[in-house]
């Protein structure tokens, strides 16, 4: 679907800190930093619930992790520059890991916003959505599945979300196995999150698809437990 610009003062990504936000006659449709963000997170396909910032207040075993993950997103563009790589790993669900991911790429698209030009800068990818996009893509010619993977390839940052759920086919091998090495080799910035361990990731992936994600990424790793639903 092509994208479709709508101002909405109620879904405004900075009403809680912008000073112009209570002003109506300066808060309007033509605001530049609104239409950025707008497009940014219309191109990363972040679901719209997961779209604003909330506080990760983390469990006391996680402390450590949390840390780390602090000191990226306050050089989030060096690192995103770098090219690096960044597995989020939890035997447990619930713990942090997407919104994590998220939010180091909210910080990215606040460091990059002004002079942006309308590029997309960062996709979300939930694995398993895409693959099913995939298929359905295969039976019928998709424009939008192409320019997502587009996206995927030339994206500064790109969230493999829930990867390693369960076994590849072909098919899916070599389109993640593809993707996933483009980025790697052309010095793109990847956060992937699992529930898999490293041998389950090898089982499902394949090992050379296991091998970049794994071997070529920080490993974080949460221990805590479910925390979904808390306030």
């Amino acid at each position: 679907m092509p994208y479709d610009y709508k101002f909405d003062r109620e879904r405004c990504w900075f009403k809680g800190v912008c000073s112009l936000y209570n002003n109506p006659d300066k808060c309007y449709r033509a605001c530049m930093r609104f239409m950025e963000f707008d497009y940014l997170y219309y191109q990363s396909c972040i679901p719209v619930k997961l779209q604003y910032p909330i506080e990760l207040r983390p469990d006391k075993a996680d402390r450590e992790a949390f840390l780390r993950l602090r000191d990226i997103k306050d050089n989030i563009v060096d690192w995103v520059a770098g090219g690096n790589s960044l597995l989020i790993y939890s035997a447990q669900c619930g713990n942090g890991k997407t919104s994590w991911a998220i939010k180091l790429m909210q910080k990215y698209f606040e460091k990059v916003w002004a002079g942006n030009g309308f590029r997309c800068r960062g996709v979300f990818v939930n694995v398993t959505e895409f693959l099913m996009l995939a298929k359905e893509s295969i039976k019928q010619s998709d424009e939008e599945f192409e320019m997502l993977k587009n996206n995927i390839r030339e994206a500064d940052l790109v969230i493999w979300d829930d990867i390693g759920v369960t076994a590849l086919t072909k098919y899916e091998y070599d389109l993640l196995m593809g993707l996933i090495n483009n980025r790697v080799l052309h010095g793109k910035a990847n956060i992937y999150t699992s529930n898999s361990t490293e041998e389950k990731l090898e089982e499902y992936l394949g090992q050379r698809l296991k091998s970049r994600i794994y071997n070529e990424s920080e490993i974080i790793t949460f221990v805590g437990g479910d925390r979904r639903g808390e306030r």
